[in-house]
């Protein structure tokens, strides 16, 4: 795998797993795995603390809805011109 690939794997799973409607909506797993893959991206993406970190904290804290996390992370795939695969993102957790 392409460190190319990797983010765009990291990205499909994060917003893959900001699908859900609350932070706690997340088993414990889920909210690790969503933490990781954030990590790759911020790191992939070269994200500004504002835009990785402290908007996952944001989201975990319920300071922003996980659709504004959500809107946000799509935003940020979009301006990088990420190709994500919306089939992967569809899939159920």
């Amino acid at each position: 795998m392409t460190k190319e690939e990797f983010v765009a794997h990291a990205c499909e799973q994060v917003l893959r797993f900001t699908q859900a409607e609350k932070w706690d909506d997340l088993s414990e797993e889920l909210k690790v795995q969503l933490g990781f893959n954030m990590g790759a991206m911020a790191l992939g993406l070269s994200l500004a603390k504002e835009d990785g970190f402290l908007a996952l904290s944001n989201a975990r804290q319920g300071n922003v809805s996980m659709q504004a996390f959500r809107e946000h992370l799509k935003a940020l795939v979009t301006s990088h011109k990420i190709e994500v695969d919306e089939a992967k993102i569809a899939r159920p957790f």
